[in-house]
């Protein structure tokens, strides 16, 4: 076993470089990973849904370069209500998740984007998948009292699950027998510990965004 793990740097900058050489990265534009969320109210002075957008830039990034060697990019959304009062700490009042994952096929170079909804949808181009990642998303979630609100809105990116990194992780502590579910071989195991333990290896890219809209009343 040690002397498999010290293959793994050697093993893994020869899979990156592969990954590069095959698909040719897309022109870089300097624009920079953003989420907004938005409050506003209709004519008659109602408040609105509030609507979060997210600028997930893929093209020309680290991101499109870790799907090109073969990782899904994974997008978690999050809203926050959140009740400020004046003596007391903030309270969180509801909350939304929703995500969205984008994956490769390294034979067609078609791009699918899945959505925690079930909805799937299919690119030929980075580009496009890009603009249906910032499409505007309105979400239910308004105040049913009176008082002094605001909304916090956060997007995870990450090219790895964190279920996986735990997986691996108790794979490195020798507790193999965890990792064996549904019948599985101990030979497929290992070799699925040494796939997540190259990607855990190779500084894949991870980033937390967060912003917050003004303070409101219903």
């Amino acid at each position: 076993m040690r002397d498999v793990l010290r293959l793994v740097p050697a093993l893994l900058a020869a899979a990156v470089a592969a990954g590069h050489a095959q698909a040719p990265p897309d022109p870089v534009r300097a624009v920079q990973p953003s989420v907004h969320v938005s409050v506003e109210r209709a004519p008659d002075g109602s408040l609105r849904m509030p609507v979060v957008r997210a600028a997930a830039p893929l093209v020309g990034g680290v991101f499109a370069a870790a799907m090109r060697d073969g990782f899904p990019v994974r997008y978690r959304f999050r809203l926050e209500l959140r009740h400020s009062v004046r003596i007391l700490a903030d309270r969180l009042e509801r909350e939304a998740e929703w995500d969205a994952v984008v994956l490769l096929d390294p034979l067609t170079n078609q791009l699918d984007l899945i959505r925690s909804s079930g909805t799937a949808e299919h690119f030929t181009s980075m580009h496009a998948v890009e603009r249906a990642l910032a499409t505007p998303f309105a979400v239910d979630l308004l105040p049913d009292r009176d008082g002094q609100y605001y909304y916090v809105a956060t997007l995870e990116i990450e090219s790895l699950s964190l279920s996986e990194l735990e997986e691996v992780e108790r794979w490195l502590r020798g507790e193999v027998g965890d990792a064996i579910t549904r019948r599985h071989e101990v030979g497929d195991v290992l070799e699925g510990g040494l796939r997540r333990l190259l990607i855990r290896l190779s500084g894949l890219p991870r980033l937390r965004l967060e912003t917050r809209s003004p303070f409101f009343r219903p």
